[in-house]
């Protein structure tokens, strides 16, 4: 079965220059890429989710991982609601200090200080229905900070999020962050085989 892994960065993060979800793509998740194993490199948190979506829709890719970092989750969000009208599952998110946004808001830079309004209040990032596994971690040393996630779906398993000892914008770099990126990415792509009857 096709699959792909893909990943999106945070807000403050782009191609110009090098950061943890960078790095993250080029240690860890790029090694996973196979024949049935597609690895996108990292997108903006602000890309085109349909495209993509479509793109991957394209291709024969059914099965996704999505790894997100601070505002990327609404990326990840976005992309899971789009997925799911095309006929593609997301089994898992690892997410990195998730970041809440509203869903209403469009995810352009210009529209940022609607969404810091919105980071003073207690909130919860909602999980898409279509999504199966959420894992990753968060700190709560500095501002912003990861939020909850609440599944909207009984069939989604949400992990408590491993609280690290990084600050919001260090964390995308951390040694645990990607060993949990690299462990579950591997249970992931080689899930065990059905044992005969």
């Amino acid at each position: 079965m096709n699959s792909a892994i893909i990943t999106f960065q945070g807000f403050t993060e782009s191609d110009d220059s090098r950061t943890g979800t960078e790095d993250l793509y080029f240690t860890v998740i790029r090694r996973f890429a196979r024949e049935e194993i597609t690895t996108y490199q990292p997108k903006a948190w602000t890309a085109d989710i349909k495209i993509l979506a479509a793109q991957v829709a394209r291709q024969g890719i059914r099965n996704v991982a999505l790894v997100s970092y601070s505002h990327g989750q609404a990326a990840a969000v976005d992309f899971a609601k789009a997925a799911y009208e095309l006929g593609i599952t997301i089994d898992l998110w690892l997410a990195c200090d998730p970041v809440y946004r509203p869903s209403w808001l469009p995810r352009w830079n210009w529209t940022q200080p609607f969404a810091f309004r919105a980071l003073t209040k207690s909130v919860r990032i909602k999980v898409p229905h279509n999504i199966r596994r959420v894992t990753g971690v968060r700190q709560d040393i500095s501002w912003p900070a990861g939020h909850d996630l609440k599944p909207q779906s009984p069939q989604t398993s949400v992990e408590d999020l491993l609280k690290l000892p990084y600050c919001h914008t260090t964390i995308d770099q951390a040694p645990e962050w990607f060993a949990l990126v690299r462990s579950e990415l591997q249970a992931w792509a080689n899930p065990p085989k059905a044992t005969p009857v």
